[in-house]
């Protein structure tokens, strides 16, 4: 079969199918997970014992996971795409019809992503992201090769200033434009010099540095201590239960000491299993990561089993986010987001209903790299402005920022003990003296939480760019260029207004920002500069 013309309508490779099936059963996973699992999970033991029901029941499944991938072929079969010299055109739909006109003027980047069945078949999935949305607009399901490289050629021929660029890369690089032009178009290796590379033993701080890892030693603590004896596991799961109950009566004849080191020894365990899922997750995910800039553009490639190359050209990125753990601080290393418009960042992304797109991820920089980062990011401008959190440019907002929080946590908490001394009153509930014993031990943690918050709170501001820190245990910094901002406000609430002090709040395309708590006269007049600058610079913000 020849190749496609360039411009010919085209369809994805029926490998495809399992792109959309999986879509599918992302939607009805949420939807089962929101209210349908619970039900299921209790009508099992209700139907075990019919054969007839527990027939329909398995039948009704079985049906429920053949249906996506029915889906899936049709919604392949009615997916075509076109790249024309100045846009792509892509029609789908089944029942409801959709026609896509994407200029290649709105695209910030093209990001390749592999799985282990598109690697298999010499295929690839490209997502084209744009401003102005929050979703993924453009997205190419195992497409091949050659046509990725011809859009990519084509997103890039159009763009003037982005070819002298990279003339300009190959001539630095000692190669020759053609050479260079060459690299450009090839989704799996990206041009550039080489700012970061990870390595394995990145890979386990980064597993020791997730969110995760409390969660999921939680859940593996829960899941230990619901294990009981099945049906089919029987002699094996009894065997375990009498000897984990031998335990036990050893363990209450044991000292102190002994007993204290085999609790540790079991928390440790459960550690150690959690740091193991981590741990392979960062390695799924984060494998040979590497970072590369050229051309304007940075290029991340990182995966495993399914290698994904997000690619945001530096003009485009809205917000620099730069976030510190307490075990980042102790290995000395952050976590940057590089957020385009209409961007949000993975975790949110990963829970909500919404396809978005890829951002610019480093799961793992040191001070140097973030500080090189955010002079190729910003090139000329907002030289002054921090992102690292542990920086001393920072001013602190006013302490009255921590009485607010104080009455906020002091609100929230008054709702919760109230509510469950009422539940007490009536009955519903024991213990009264101990729910008002934690209500009392609560109101100087409330205080002392809200002190913290006050002193991660800071912000940061030159004649180009401002910056603001927060955070509770960790840190966070968010850096901006203000001809960037689509929006900014000044809000007084009662206590602030008695105060004289105020709360400015930027709106970017990617986001909202908000300093708390300063002078009222400094966030009138940062207002107003932001908007001068909005309004003098001629420099496009995407």
């Amino acid at each position: 079969m020849n190749s496609p013309t360039p411009g010919d309508w085209q369809r994805s490779s029926p490998v495809a199918i399992l792109f959309f099936a999986g879509n599918i059963f992302k939607t009805v996973a949420r939807a089962m997970i929101q209210g349908a699992l619970i039900p299921l999970i209790a009508l099992v033991p209700l139907v075990r014992n019919d054969p007839g029901v527990l027939g329909v029941l398995l039948l009704v499944l079985w049906v429920l996971f053949l249906l996506p991938f029915a889906a899936g072929a049709v919604q392949w079969a009615c997916f075509r795409f076109r790249v024309a010299e100045d846009r792509l055109l892509i029609h789908k739909g089944v029942l409801k019809k959709t026609a896509l006109d994407l200029p290649y003027e709105r695209v910030q980047g093209i990001n390749v992503k592999r799985s282990p069945v598109d690697r298999l078949f010499a295929l690839v999935t490209v997502t084209l992201d744009t401003s102005g949305s929050v979703q993924a607009e453009g997205k190419l399901p195992s497409i091949k090769t050659e046509v990725a490289h011809r859009l990519q050629r084509s997103v890039t021929a159009l763009r003037p200033e982005d070819r002298a660029a990279g003339v300009e890369g190959s001539v630095a690089a000692g190669t020759s434009p053609s050479s260079d032009a060459a690299r450009e178009v090839r989704p799996a290796v990206g041009p550039g010099r080489v700012l970061l590379k990870l390595g394995p033993a990145d890979m386990v701080r980064i597993g020791l540095a997730s969110r995760n890892f409390i969660f999921v030693a939680a859940l593996v603590g829960v899941l230990t201590d619901l294990l009981q004896p099945g049906d089919f596991l029987d002699p094996v799961l009894e065997a375990v239960e009498s000897g984990v109950d031998s335990a036990a009566s050893a363990f209450t004849g044991l000292g102190v000491l002994a007993q204290v080191g085999l609790a540790a020894a079991l928390v440790a365990s459960i550690a150690g299993v959690a740091l193991f899922l981590t741990v392979t997750s960062a390695f799924l995910r984060h494998h040979n990561f590497t970072l590369r800039h050229g051309g304007g553009r940075f290029r991340s490639r990182a995966g495993l089993l399914t290698q994904r190359e997000v690619v945001v050209e530096a003009p485009k990125i809205q917000q620099l986010t730069v976030s510190q753990g307490l075990v980042l601080r102790w290995f000395r290393r952050y976590r940057l987001f590089a957020l385009p418009a209409a961007a949000v960042s993975p975790e949110a992304g990963r829970a909500s209903a919404l396809e978005v797109p890829d951002v610019l991820e480093v799961p793992l920089l040191g001070d140097q790299l973030a500080e090189d980062l955010r002079a190729l990011v910003f090139a000329r401008e907002a030289t002054a402005i921090p992102v690292l959190p542990g920086s001393s440019e920072f001013k602190r907002v006013s302490p009255h920022y921590i009485r607010a929080l104080a009455l906020r946590y002091g609100f929230v908490l008054a709702i919760i003990f109230g509510t469950l001394l009422l539940l007490a009153w009536a009955g519903m509930l024991a213990g009264t003296s101990t729910i008002l014993f934690w209500w009392a031990a609560s109101i100087p943690a409330a205080a002392l939480a809200a002190w913290q918050r006050w002193r991660r709170q800071g912000y940061a501001y030159d004649r180009d760019g401002l910056a603001s820190r927060t955070g509770f245990v960790g840190r966070e910094v968010k850096a901006f260029l203000m001809r960037k901002v689509q929006s900014a406000t000044v809000r007084q609430s009662p206590l602030q207004r008695r105060k004289e002090l105020a709360t400015l709040r930027v709106q970017l395309a990617c986001g909202k920002i908000t300093v708390p708590y300063i002078d009222r006269r400094v966030a009138c007049a940062l207002r107003d500069y932001i908007l001068y600058r909005v309004e003098s610079s001629r420099r496009r913000w995407h």
